[in-house]
């Protein structure tokens, strides 16, 4: 893998120098990597390296916010964010989605899940960790089953403009498969795969991954 530059930025809570060396272990081998301990010297980062990732302790600006990530984005707006929380929850999570992120994590994951995640955001998909898939998905449904009645005729009529692989490929999406996983279940290539997204996406009017699969979860007699 090509050497990029990354940016790993923590608070100066008292882990931290421990969390940082287990960051830079999974990381060393495929990032130069730069430190900063507060905004001013994250600032200078961004603005000077334009790091290809970003990681980002939610603690850093003494707030524990979230709203700070377009701010940050800003600065460099080709650098992936990467969130990590002491305590992750959903709520936060889809927060820093909302606000940008591509990725948000325990600040404590293990350094091989850290590098997978990485190279997730990498290859332009987000990493939210099975935990968080779960929580969105189940307050979706939660909300869908208050709005039941206005969404299935016109979400069948949308998903009828779909091929019958590409029903499968949004299927799989809807139930947090990766693309290497949905490359492995239908034997095609990852490119295969992008390029049926692709296709989906525009047939859909959706943006992104997150909005297929939300829009994936507003029907239970979808198929599975």
């Amino acid at each position: 893998m090509r050497v990029n530059e990354a940016a790993v930025s923590s608070s100066n809570c008292q882990p931290s120098a421990r969390v940082r060396r287990r960051w830079s272990e999974a990381l060393k081998a495929s990032f130069a990597i730069r430190y900063a301990t507060n905004l001013a010297a994250l600032e200078r980062n961004m603005a000077n390296l334009k790091p290809t990732i970003l990681l980002l302790d939610v603690a850093l600006s003494g707030r524990g916010r979230v709203s700070d990530v377009p701010v940050i984005q800003k600065l460099s707006p080709l650098t992936k964010i990467v969130l990590l929380a002491a305590t992750p929850h959903g709520r936060e999570g889809v927060s820093a989605v909302r606000a940008g992120a591509r990725g948000y994590c325990n600040r404590d994951i293990r350094p091989s899940l850290l590098r997978k995640a990485v190279e997730i955001v990498q290859a332009d998909e987000i990493w939210l960790g099975r935990d968080l898939i779960a929580y969105l998905v189940k307050k979706v449904a939660s909300l869908i089953e208050h709005e039941r009645e206005e969404f299935p005729s016109e979400q069948n009529l949308r998903l009828d403009r779909l091929t019958p692989r590409e029903r499968e490929i949004a299927s799989l999406v809807g139930r947090g498969a990766t693309n290497r996983e949905i490359a492995n279940q239908l034997s095609v290539t990852e490119r295969t795969v992008k390029a049926h997204l692709t296709a989906i996406f525009h047939k859909l009017g959706l943006p992104s991954r997150i909005q297929l699969a939300l829009f994936m979860t507003q029907d239970k007699e979808l198929p599975r």
